[in-house]
């Protein structure tokens, strides 16, 4: 498994970019706590406004082939059209670059998702929005930390519309395309521990028959392509991952996967997308509203974010 950490020469000039994401929240803080911690092995682009960062000290540059190595700067991206959200404007534009080539990684500061649906805009976060770039369908959330693992195989739907996704042809898909892309990524194998979506793993057909009648199936389709084990009980299966090397979790729902990730990973758990022709991670907080201005929000996950994304550019 790749060490974040862990430096490494990086070939040719490797840019990421980093968006500030809401201004109100806890974005531009903990991205500039994350910048007195970093050792550049990337050149790092902020995208965003220069009145955002008064105190820190930073070049600030209006065209990407300014851009040194090694070095950190900011892009003055503005505000954008009138009645936009700001930070969609700047991920939007730190995506144009990485779909360019300019940028070769995106590392997202927390949006508020009200804000982008309020503004007229039809997606709900930076995963909607990430889809309409994704090379082979919609895009999949997954959570990396080095003690644990996790894909939701939905995210941001209601729980009532879940068990409608539980297909065998969908759960196949799904993993096949996480497991691809990680090989393509970490140069590893991995394990995949799926989870039962019902408590007890359905009790044998007791409390719902998903697992006998969907998932299983789909897990014996999978076999001789990936490595699966499972199916385990829900308040079992984060417990075994961690126990073991290389194991993901396979998680139904959004709170399923993220509950207990965020629970034993807050401080250096990343999320990663993945499916797109770049390589996008953001830290695992929200914009942190009731603690924004105070100098007190953790960068841990931000500064998690930046390594993840650098070592995945080696």
């Amino acid at each position: 498994m790749l060490n974040p950490s862990t430096k490494n020469p990086i070939r040719k000039n490797k840019v990421i970019a980093i968006t500030l994401g809401d201004p109100q929240g806890v974005g531009p803080e903990v991205i500039v706590k994350s910048l007195a911690e970093y050792s550049p092995g990337c050149s790092l682009l902020l995208v965003g406004a220069r009145r955002f960062f008064p105190a820190l000290n930073i070049r600030v540059i209006k065209n990407i082939d300014e851009i040194k190595a090694e070095e950190t700067v900011l892009l003055e991206a503005g505000d954008g059209p009138a009645g936009a959200d700001v930070s969609f404007y700047w991920v939007k534009t730190a995506v144009d670059l990485a779909l360019r080539g300019e940028v070769q990684a995106l590392v997202t500061a927390p949006i508020n998702k009200k804000k982008w649906l309020d503004s007229g805009l039809p997606y709900r976060g930076h995963t909607d929005f990430l889809a309409t770039v994704a090379k082979d369908g919609a895009p999949a959330m997954f959570f990396w930390s080095p003690g644990l693992k996790v894909a939701l195989f939905t995210h941001h739907i209601a729980l009532g519309d879940v068990f409608a996704r539980i297909k065998k042809e969908k759960i196949s898909a799904f993993v096949r395309q996480v497991d691809s892309e990680l090989r393509r990524l970490f140069k590893q194998e991995f394990t995949y521990l799926f989870s039962g979506l019902n408590p007890h793993a359905g009790e044998n057909g007791h409390l719902g028959k998903e697992e006998i009648e969907t998932i299983v199936p789909a897990m014996n389709d999978l076999r001789e392509q990936v490595q699966v084990e499972g199916i385990y009980p829900p308040d079992v299966v984060f417990a075994k991952a961690r126990a073991m090397k290389n194991a993901v979790v396979i998680a139904w729902t959004h709170d399923q996967g993220l509950t207990p990730f965020k629970l034993l990973q807050a401080g250096n758990g990343v999320q990663l997308t993945l499916g797109l022709p770049f390589v996008r991670t953001s830290p695992l907080h929200g914009t942190a509203y009731d603690i924004a201005g105070q100098g007190i929000a953790d960068p841990a996950s931000m500064l998690a974010a930046i390594r993840l994304a650098e070592s995945l550019l080696r």
